[in-house]
């Protein structure tokens, strides 16, 4: 049985540097705060600052902070070293939670996340060393995301100066990018490859990736986003939530008889993630028998396309989930066994 937690340590991170507040149980109402660099003389002299304070790096500690990716790095593995209990919290929720503010700074902004570590302490999840492996895959796929953003960059102003009658201009422009292309293309290579190398050296996560892989419409890239964005498939509990989070489900919203919106999907999805299903839903409209009939059947019904092929998202969705609780390849026709 876990001890009860009595300090809860809230940590807004930046650039350069990261305020830290403390809150402890036994005085909710107040709290302490200090401002360290972000190095790795910073972390210790964090930790030197706690124990001024009465707190210690073990079990009755909850450290919380929001997942700001590449900045909060370097605090996650020092305090994963240091075996403390590490809350990384998505941003959105923190700021929830909160109601109605007028205004903020880095220490308000530590406070309040010692804050939501107090009162949502039944709620927390800790980070696992797992959690750094698909950080570092996480990290990899943004960095193909921005190559792939570059290469588009200089090739699509060539493609257009083409197409305008320029191309003579078209030509020279192509002659002078073409080496640093070619190093972009073998960079994503590379980046792609160890993305891959990854994956396979974590058993079960690899077994997980080829199951969802086995679906029809979905491939590697979108098979290893998905394991990044819900932590090996462990962040929700069902295919409704990560629906929620990709931005495929919509929502109606209405007040009284007279004030109707239509349903809409939510604006803090992760739209990444949304765009990669996107385009597994095109190819599964081309690949899937079932859903291109299903796709066919519901165009010839009226429905506007764009809404058939969000619900065909949601039905890739459904369907990684349901592998996955099956622990199983995908199969058409599947009947799933009795209990």
């Amino acid at each position: 049985m876990s001890k009860l937690l009595k300090n809860f340590i809230g940590i807004d991170i930046s650039k350069l540097y990261f305020d830290t507040a403390l809150i402890k149980a036994d005085a909710p109402g107040s709290s302490q705060h200090k401002q360290f660099a972000q190095s790795e003389s910073g972390f210790k002299k964090m930790i030197q600052w706690l124990k001024q304070q009465g707190v210690l790096v073990d079990s009755e500690t909850l450290f919380c902070m929001e997942y700001t990716g590449l900045y909060n790095s370097g605090l996650v593995s020092f305090l994963t070293s240091q075996k403390a209990q590490l809350w990384v919290e998505m941003p959105l929720r923190i700021k929830k939670s909160t109601g109605f503010e007028r205004g903020s700074n880095d220490k308000t902004s530590a406070v309040k996340i010692a804050g939501y570590a107090y009162r949502y302490q039944d709620k927390k999840q800790l980070w696992r060393p797992l959690d750094s492996a698909i950080e570092r895959i996480k990290n990899l796929i943004a960095q193909r995301d921005r190559i792939i953003t570059a290469i588009m960059q200089l090739t699509v102003p060539v493609k257009e100066l083409c197409q305008c009658g320029c191309v003579q201009e078209a030509k020279e422009l192509e002659k002078l990018q073409r080496k640093p292309l070619k190093a972009l293309q073998k960079s994503k290579e590379d980046i792609e490859r160890l993305i891959v190398k990854m994956v396979k050296q974590d058993e079960q996560i690899d077994k997980r990736t080829q199951q969802v892989q086995s679906i029809k419409g979905i491939g590697p890239v979108t098979a290893v986003a998905i394991l990044a964005y819900t932590k090996g498939f462990t962040s929700f509990e069902n295919a409704k939530q990560l629906a929620c989070y990709s931005g495929v489900v919509p929502f109606s919203k209405t007040s009284g008889s007279s004030i109707r919106y239509k349903p809409s999907v939510s604006q803090h999805a992760n739209k990444k993630l949304k765009k990669l299903l996107h385009l597994c839903a095109l190819s599964a409209i081309k690949n899937d028998k079932e859903i291109r009939a299903y796709f066919e059947r519901k165009v010839g019904e009226g429905k506007n396309k764009m809404c058939v092929i969000n619900a065909v998202r949601n039905k890739l969705i459904h369907r990684i989930f349901a592998v996955l609780r099956d622990d199983r390849f995908f199969e058409e026709n599947y009947v799933r066994k009795c209990a």
